[in-house]
């Protein structure tokens, strides 16, 4: 009885998809945009504006490299379905996919990623972003691996499709695609197989489609069967309502004086804190440069009172207790330049293992402590990543990660993904998108 319906329906059943179809537009987005922009020009006075334009950036970016996707998806000539932007929510499980595709051999579920640097991936497999400039790694971090985040999100739609008997034996396979034109993927020749296969330039959409759809399936689907998926897919595809309440703050400023003292002030803490990175920094330089200790370049006193201070004169850097003009003859022109270009001015460029093991031979040494536990280096390289991810955001330093949390992360030093999350201001959002960075930092001190 199966054999002869199998019959029927290849004889009644027609494979008429010959190009891709856009099954479902992206529409969340746009209405994100649209109530982020809205509620922006609404001036309410309790509004949280640096969240919601820092929002409205961040979706634009992310809006613009699946438009170039899309493009790609729907000039490749290839006989496909395509849902774009889907949200799943299934049993306990969540599951956002910026591209579904769906062919007559498989199904395909595409992450995309549109990121400021280059992207390099180890013999381990792990991802890291690397920022250069004028041919030079000025800065490398790692990122929680898009593979592991796609792959679960192929389980989700797998238990799925499954569960209600849509698929039974059709493959659902996955790639990640990173949609800058400038980014330059970088993928060791030792990196595991299903990295090197599914992790692509989004110009080179339809040539691994076309690859994917020439290899052996166990399937080969009608276009009902599309169709069906499709459907039970969009069925079960929930459009998440807008959050207004997260963009209002606890309480309306009394006024909008206080508001801009209170922000200055929080921004001055943030801006000292990497002035302070970059001081000690260079007396780590210097100290190592000339093999001495790094209370002998100036003390942690002497640190405080370049703070609090900020000389622009050699005469007012004289009048910091403990400078004389020793100091000020060996160091001064360093150190005001340093003070004067302020949180512009790169943190000193120090190699990272080099600095180690000068603290290491110095920690015990210091009268100052500087560099007891490491403390001071996890500091300096912490506040090098919050600046740059900052820079590369357009965002304040703290809407990375405060100093308050930021003290918390040297005190608690967490090994994982797990621990960081019971970090003070740390929460999923931004352990997802910075977590795994703020982990390699403290194992790379723990080393």
């Amino acid at each position: 009885m199966s054999l002869l319906k199998n019959v029927f329906n290849i004889l009644t059943d027609k494979r008429d998809i010959k190009e891709s179809i856009l099954y479902k537009e992206s529409t969340e987005t746009s209405a994100i945009l649209k109530s982020l922009t809205d509620l922006k020009l609404s001036n309410a006075a309790n509004l949280d504006n640096k969240k919601i334009d820092n929002h409205l950036k961040l979706f634009s970016i992310g809006q613009t490299g699946e438009q170039q996707v899309l493009f790609e998806l729907q000039n490749a000539m290839l006989p496909y379905l395509i849902l774009h932007d889907v949200y799943l929510e299934f049993e306990e499980y969540q599951a956002q996919m910026d591209f579904v595709i769906i062919t007559h051999k498989f199904i395909l579920v595409l992450e995309v990623k549109k990121l400021f640097g280059n992207i390099h991936v180890t013999d381990k497999g792990e991802f890291q972003r690397v920022i250069t400039k004028n041919n030079r790694v000025v800065n490398k971090e790692g990122m929680y691996s898009p593979i592991n985040q796609v792959g679960r999100h192929v389980e989700i739609l797998e238990k799925l499709l499954k569960s209600n008997g849509t698929i039974t034996k059709c493959p659902i396979r996955y790639a990640v695609t990173f949609a800058n034109p400038k980014t330059i993927l970088d993928l060791s020749k030792n990196a595991p197989a299903n990295i090197q296969s599914n992790v692509i330039r989004h110009d080179q959409i339809k040539t691994f489609l076309k690859s994917e759809l020439d290899k052996k399936s166990p399937v080969f689907m009608l276009d009902q069967q599309l169709y069906q998926i499709a459907d039970t897919i969009l069925q079960n595809h929930k459009q998440k309502p807008f959050n207004q309440e997260s963009y209002v703050l606890d309480s309306p400023p009394p006024t909008v004086k206080k508001e801009t003292s209170l922000s200055s002030a929080y921004n001055d803490q943030e801006t000292d804190q990497d002035l302070k990175a970059m001081l000690v920094a260079y007396r780590l330089k210097k100290s190592q440069e000339l093999g001495r200790k790094p209370y002998h370049i100036f003390t942690n006193k002497m640190l405080e009172e370049f703070l609090l201070k900020q000389p622009s004169t050699v005469d007012e850097l004289l009048e910091i207790e403990g400078v004389g003009s020793k100091i000020a003859s060996e160091y001064g022109e360093d150190l005001l330049a340093i003070i004067r270009r302020g949180k512009d001015l790169p943190v000193y460029e120090i190699a990272h293992s080099e600095a180690h093991s000068q603290l290491a031979a110095s920690k015990e040494d210091s009268v100052d402590n500087v560099n007891k536990g490491n403390g001071e280096l996890l500091r300096l390289s912490l506040v090098e990543f919050r600046t740059t991810r900052s820079k590369e955001l357009n965002v304040k330093p703290y809407y990375i990660f405060t100093n308050r949390t930021l003290e918390d992360i040297l005190t608690k030093r967490p090994a994982s993904m797990k621990e960081l999350l019971n970090i003070e201001g740390i929460g999923p959002k931004k352990a997802e998108e910075f977590g795994q960075g703020i982990l390699e930092l403290i194992k790379r001190d723990r080393h």
